[in-house]
């Protein structure tokens, strides 16, 4: 069953979107997410914005920590989110 998000929000539709790609991809790490939404909507999103979206909402979970390589800043990690039952 997928959460209600409040109307009123200035961020409904990205909740919204973050939170149906969830539900039909499974857990996916923030760099994913952000991807998805900005190829997805016309305007995108910052991944400042996402990150405090998925870290301040209860409908999401931090199931998990990924480590993404790359050739210019070595390697990180990034955490993988889920939604909350």
């Amino acid at each position: 069953m997928k959460p209600v998000v409040p109307d009123g929000n200035r961020h409904v539709k990205t909740l919204r979107k973050i939170i149906n790609y969830l539900d039909e991809v499974g857990p996916r790490n923030t760099r994913q997410i952000l991807d998805h939404i900005n190829t997805t909507t016309r305007y995108g999103s910052t991944p400042s914005e996402v990150g405090n979206l998925l870290a301040k909402y209860d409908y999401f979970v931090k199931t998990d920590l990924d480590t993404v390589h790359s050739a210019l800043s070595g390697s990180y990690n990034v955490c993988v989110w889920g939604l909350n039952d």
